[in-house]
């Protein structure tokens, strides 16, 4: 009885640990594919939460957007071609794969705090989903912020009139819903982008 008991307390524990197993596989992320313009983080790194001021006036925590996964992108709204392009593109990965990826976070935040006031990233966002999310602040609040996604930006030398320009990052940043930073796209095709950003809204876990 005693070694019968053994066994059964044995089994009971091999299934238990096969059971933790399997729980920890599906948590696990999923191997994203190397395709052009498209660069994955080897180990995904987590983004340590901030908070800015969306198009509403209404603070905005980075980790009140946990749960589903998250395109960030950093611009502004005096950006004449790169920012209009880049949010065009948002928008139609948004509306792609029959709407399947609705479910996906697009967040723009302004590098631009001076001039990109929470009325002004209201009237850019109009011509967006209105689930698109635009957050500004303080342009070094926002510069230490860039950095943690290893994004660029910098104010150029405004002319005589006081009238400038912002160099920065043309990258979309893919977060997934536990917050951490999965890929990057450098003007990279639609088609990639929707297949990188539908394996990780397939993700389980969390």
């Amino acid at each position: 009885m005693r070694t019968e008991g053994r066994v059964v307390a044995s089994l009971v524990a091999a299934f238990a640990c096969l059971g933790a197993a399997v729980a920890a596989a599906a948590t696990q992320p999923a191997t994203l594919p190397s395709l052009e313009r498209v660069t994955v983080l080897a180990k995904p790194v987590t983004i340590a939460d901030f908070r800015l001021t969306d198009q509403d006036g209404r603070p905005r925590t980075f980790s009140n957007l946990r749960g589903a996964p998250t395109l960030v992108f950093f611009g502004f709204t005096h950006c004449p071609d790169v920012c209009p392009a880049a949010m065009t593109k948002l928008k139609l990965l948004h509306e792609s794969s029959g709407g399947a990826l609705r479910a996906v976070r697009v967040v723009m935040i302004s590098v631009d705090g001076e001039r990109d006031t929470p009325a002004a990233m209201k009237k850019f966002l109009a011509a967006f989903p209105p689930a698109f999310v635009g957050l500004t602040g303080n342009p070094r609040a926002v510069a230490d912020i860039a950095a943690r996604f290893s994004a660029v930006a910098f104010k150029e030398q405004p002319d005589p009139k006081g009238n400038y320009d912002y160099f920065h990052s043309s990258q979309i940043f893919l977060v997934d819903k536990d917050g951490r930073l999965r890929a990057s796209f450098a003007d990279a095709s639609l088609e990639n982008m929707e297949t990188v950003t539908r394996l990780v809204l397939d993700e389980k876990g969390g």
